[in-house]
């Protein structure tokens, strides 16, 4: 037995990807359960033996519910293999925890000889500032984050700093650790640990700086699958430089990207085990190509699919029938090389 589980709070997001996945499954001759935590705890609770038989688990966004059997941990990688005991996670936990972790991706990636951005993490608002000085336009993010959210442009002026995200400017100040970031007055109080990393951009035609190429590479079992690239047809302030789906940023599919941007998607996957997700990289002119972000299918994120949407979408662009011949085949691919300590 296969099972996809996903939360009951997260099924108006999750279920047309849930959809997608049963009817992949299904086109392969196999069968694909499709079932919320709330409910598998449910049944659970009537029978034992109830997910004995299950093969497969590929997780999607849940909460832990409140109540919980007796006997069940709390940690939600441990309550799925707790549920489904003897079951393989086909998107493990350990690697979505590392996604998750931006901090942590950008570690494992510079400890593997992976190119990022130039970036920092330090509660020191000292340190902070000059960095931000010292680059004059950096990206802020939240640690813990994914689609550009709680994302801010932050430039170095004559009086201060300030902070840009969709289109809002606020007067940045960095406070200690301790609280929450608060807006008030178009001012934003910002609390460390401050996660920032250089924009990088590229130069235009007449010597302006834009955004560089962002790209997204799609990959099952070491598999590069297709490419896409967010944009914006027009970038008229610095917030504008944030590029995702949800700040309004546009997809469309590449059909060709160059070597050095394929060998560095496949060695940002392989680094930290990613069996079923996305790399971000970011390309320029002058300087080559950087890993900015990897995401996985998980309890706390999805992959984007909104590239299904466009008109040139086609059946080979279709990443749910790729994770779903993951799903089904009689033996795991070959693991990647194992995340280290």
């Amino acid at each position: 037995m296969i099972v996809c589980v996903y939360g009951k709070a997260f099924a108006p997001f999750v279920e047309p990807v849930v959809h997608d996945l049963r009817v992949a499954v299904a086109t392969l001759d196999a069968e694909l359960t499709a079932v919320t935590i709330e409910r598998a705890l449910a049944e659970r609770l009537r029978d034992r033996t109830k997910w004995v038989g299950v093969r497969r688990v590929y997780v999607l966004p849940l909460d832990v519910p409140a109540s919980l059997p007796m006997g069940a941990p709390s940690a939600p990688s441990a309550l799925i293999r707790w549920l489904f005991a003897g079951a393989e996670i086909v998107n493990a936990f350990d690697v979505h925890a590392i996604c998750w972790d931006k901090p942590l991706l950008t570690e494992r990636w510079l400890n593997r000889g992976v190119p990022v951005p130039e970036g920092v993490l330090t509660g020191a608002i000292d340190e902070a500032n000059a960095f931000i000085r010292h680059h004059e336009h950096v990206i802020l993010k939240a640690p813990h984050s994914c689609g550009g959210h709680d994302h801010y442009v932050v430039s170095a002026v004559s009086d201060g700093l300030i902070a840009e995200a969709r289109g809002q400017v606020y007067e940045l100040d960095l406070v200690p650790p301790g609280a929450r970031p608060q807006i008030r007055d178009r001012q934003l109080r910002y609390p460390g640990p401050f996660y920032l990393q250089r924009l990088i951009g590229d130069a235009g035609r007449r010597g302006t700086l834009r955004p560089a190429q962002l790209l997204r590479a799609y990959l099952v079992d070491g598999q590069l699958l297709f490419w896409t690239e967010r944009y914006r047809p027009q970038v008229r302030r610095p917030s504008d430089w944030i590029i995702a789906a949800g700040t309004g940023g546009k997809y469309r599919f590449l059909f060709s990207v160059n070597e050095e941007a394929r060998k560095l998607a496949l060695r940002a996957a392989e680094v930290i085990g990613l069996r079923v997700g996305v790399v971000d990289l970011v390309r320029t002119s002058t300087e080559g190509v950087y890993a900015l972000s990897a995401y996985t299918d998980g309890h706390h994120m999805m992959i984007d699919r909104e590239f299904k949407r466009l008109p040139e979408f086609r059946d080979c662009f279709d990443f749910d029938r790729f994770v779903a011949e993951a799903l089904v085949a009689d033996h795991p691919a070959a693991a990647p090389e194992a995340p280290s300590a």
